[in-house]
């Protein structure tokens, strides 16, 4: 579990364009499972909960952000990925 800490000026500018709000970014961290990088970075990510029966064949949006060594998080982002 991690905590939330300084917020990039890219990151929030990001957060901000793709409508991820703090909330979103606390729940992230905190529950989230978590990779980390070479250089002490982390990337954390959530999965989206289990889709419904009308959701067999549609992509799900993954919410992700790296964080670097020092807790700042420095991009959030929401992809798809595809089942299969």
């Amino acid at each position: 579990m991690m905590k939330l800490g300084k917020i990039s000026p890219f990151a929030y500018s990001r957060m901000k364009q793709r409508g991820i709000s703090i909330d979103a970014l606390n729940d992230l961290l905190a529950h989230g499972q978590v990779e980390r990088q070479f250089d002490g970075a982390r990337v954390v990510y959530l999965d989206s909960p289990a889709p419904g029966p009308t959701w067999t064949s549609r992509p799900q949006p993954r919410l992700y952000a790296v964080v670097d060594a020092a807790g700042e998080v420095l991009t959030v982002e929401k992809r798809v990925r595809l089942r299969g």
